[in-house]
């Protein structure tokens, strides 16, 4: 048997390992490392068998840690994210560097995008790859530079500068509008209300939506969408009402392609920011990227 130096286990099973306690999922790991769950799961189990103690329980709907599963991961998190950091600044030149941006689906769309095509007008030489991804763990990664997270800017390890906040009114087609005139939210229960099914968390529904408008029923949602641009769509072609974050959707409403069908609005709960690892220094070419962005916002 090899002896290794550090009486570390196997390299792979701990990376494998890091990766399901990220994802607390096999299944995520294993899409994430290109491998099936079973060759995760056999990973995880050659480590388990090599320290002596479990670092999954494995319950109903997926896996947790355990105590000694959350030190570990908690040790190879940082160690992992210190070992990346001082790779990207032994690596090459900043011009050949490729910039990775992470973000949502829907922040990538409507407002990442627009802007980092004027940023290339004026600095073509910069090179940007996008990690969209609506799974805020793909956004965590040490491959991606800078990311766009919605949250209240506290994350361990994490240097994170506010973008904006938003405010969340609800729009449709002009069209529509006209056919049903809407004095208070509670007139909007009886309209046909689009609904994101969004993976991120913090993304509102209607019924939080009407709850922090004082309005106390429950609304009958039964058209939904899994993405938040077909489902701005549908309401510009007339098919109902869908939240609008207003910073997200000012060019539907500059364009008036679509209108807020009442003065109600509530104030999103957190805000957007630009994040990145707390542990590296930015490259010349990343800091301009940044400031850019924040200067856009």
């Amino acid at each position: 048997m090899t002896r290794r130096h550090y009486r570390l286990p196997s390299l792979t099973a701990l990376a494998v390992f890091e990766a399901a306690a990220r994802h607390l999922s096999l299944k995520h790991a294993a899409q994430e490392l290109n491998v099936t769950p079973g060759a995760v799961s056999h990973q995880i189990k050659a480590l388990e068998a090599e320290i002596g103690v479990a670092l999954f329980l494995r319950v109903h709907r997926g896996v947790v840690l355990t105590p000694e599963g959350d030190e570990l991961y908690a040790t190879l998190a940082t160690s992992f994210s210190r070992t990346a950091a001082v790779i990207e600044r032994i690596r090459a030149p900043d011009s050949d560097r490729v910039i990775t941006i992470g973000a949502s689906t829907a922040v990538a769309s409507l407002w990442l995008i627009p802007r980092i095509a004027r940023l290339w007008q004026r600095h073509p030489e910069i090179r940007i790859n996008h990690r969209v991804s609506d799974i805020a763990s793909d956004l965590e990664g040490s491959d991606v530079d800078l990311a766009i997270r919605y949250g209240d800017g506290n994350w361990q390890g994490v240097t994170a500068v506010k973008l904006f906040a938003d405010v969340i009114v609800p729009v449709c087609g002009r069209e529509f509008a006209k056919r049903h005139p809407v004095r208070h939210a509670a007139d909007l229960i009886d309209l046909p209300l689009l609904q994101l099914q969004a993976i991120d968390v913090g993304w509102m529904s209607w019924n939080e939506w009407f709850r922090l408008c004082g309005v106390k029923k429950n609304a009958p949602v039964n058209k939904t969408f899994n993405n938040y641009t077909i489902a701005l769509q549908a309401a510009e072609e007339g098919a109902g009402v869908v939240l609008g974050w207003r910073r997200l959707i000012r060019t539907y409403l500059d364009a008036n392609r679509l209108v807020p069908i009442t003065d109600a609005s509530v104030d999103a709960p957190s805000a957007y920011y630009l994040t990145w690892n707390s542990e590296r220094t930015l490259s010349a070419a990343e800091e301009l990227t940044r400031n850019w962005l924040v200067d856009a916002a």
